[in-house]
């Protein structure tokens, strides 16, 4: 939506998109970025270790093999998910919604 000359005029959405969020009130929300995190412990990492990290260190968490780890968006906990390898990235699955 293009950002109006006056900053006192705000302009109404088009009724096609009104019609949308009426449909669906999370449509205006769609493309809204937010931060995502996941909540991994670190067991055991000394302050020498972590300044001794770099691009392709491996370091072991507190989490087993296929647990769940949560994942937050905005800092809210919105599920769980797994850690996978896609490709020559780590990815999380999203396994379960909050």
């Amino acid at each position: 939506m293009a950002q109006p000359s006056n900053p006192a005029v705000i302009e109404a959405p088009d009724p096609a998109a009104q019609a949308a969020i009426a449909v669906d009130p999370w449509t205006g929300l769609l493309h809204v970025s937010t931060a995502i995190a996941i909540d991994v412990s670190i067991v055991g990492l000394t302050v020498r270790e972590l300044f001794r990290l770099e691009k392709g260190s491996v370091v072991a968490t507190g989490h087993p093999v296929g647990s769940n780890v949560p994942v937050q968006a905005g800092g809210s906990l919105i599920g769980w998910g797994e850690f996978q390898v896609v490709g020559d990235r780590l990815a999380v699955r999203v396994a379960e919604l909050a």
